[in-house]
């Protein structure tokens, strides 16, 4: 069965993810907001210095995949495009081909710095996320014991968690929801953040692969040898070319 590590979703979600790290100001405030614990002279004006260092995080991360799906689709077409001059060429003259190789070599470096990205935005989704839910379920905790919803007689017998909350009004029902839509855009951006940088990891070894194959070609050798290395060196071009078209087919063919 063929593997093509990525799908449609995974492009799109980066992408969202992106704004979702810029917007994550105004997201804290909103959530304050729904608790009621910020005073109405301050909307638009709040902050949390507690998070101070995660929306830095956020920030800066915001940036990582400034990958546009154009700028994408031209990637994958001008690497099709180097990759089929070389299979039409490789018989006729597979000892001269440095231009193509070269091109090959500056894209293969193209999808390395994308696979590179893609670690980058797990591990600020790993700093950023988890540290998010601590907060918002805090924040949870202090709005139920001060709308008097903890159980137990004494508020002090144990520490307020979730598990504790008697019933939930729609304020803290809303609140809730966010916690556990915040834990599925975590996955999600993980996931996604792998899948993309497997894939264009494997882009960048199939294309390193091809060049290093073909830049090995001695045109002392005689023609039978050398049409027999080119042929071998290219079956991880014809590889990369499958995943291509397949991105092609399946996701560069729609915007996100």
């Amino acid at each position: 069965m063929a593997i093509h590590y990525i799908e449609y979703r995974d492009a799109e979600d980066l992408g969202f993810h992106m704004t979702y790290l810029k917007n994550l100001p105004s997201r804290i405030e909103a959530f304050k907001v729904g608790l009621d614990l910020v005073p109405t002279d301050e909307y638009g004006k709040s902050r949390e210095p507690a998070l101070d260092e995660v929306l830095a995080k956020a920030l800066a991360g915001s940036t990582l995949w400034g990958f546009t799906s154009a700028e994408l689709r031209a990637l994958h077409h001008t690497t099709r495009s180097t990759l089929n001059t070389l299979l039409e060429h490789v018989k006729a003259r597979p000892d001269s081909l440095s231009v193509e190789l070269a091109t090959l070599q500056a894209q293969c470096a193209e999808f390395k710095n994308r696979q590179q990205e893609c670690l980058k935005i797990a591990e600020v989704a790993i700093a950023v996320i988890p540290r998010l839910m601590d907060f918002m379920n805090t924040s949870i905790c202090t709005y139920a014991r001060v709308n008097n919803l903890i159980k137990g007689e004494s508020k002090a017998e144990e520490p307020d968690t979730l598990n504790r909350i008697l019933t939930p009004d729609e304020n803290m029902t809303s609140a809730i929801s966010k916690v556990e839509w915040n834990d599925r855009s975590l996955c999600s951006t993980m996931l996604s953040a792998a899948n993309m940088g497997i894939y264009c990891g494997r882009l960048s070894d199939l294309l390193e692969a091809t060049r290093c194959g073909l830049a090995a070609l001695d045109a002392k050798q005689s023609p039978r040898s050398i049409n027999t290395r080119a042929q071998l060196a290219v079956i991880p071009a014809r590889e990369a070319l499958r995943l291509i078209n397949h991105t092609f087919d399946n996701i560069l063919r729609f915007r996100f």
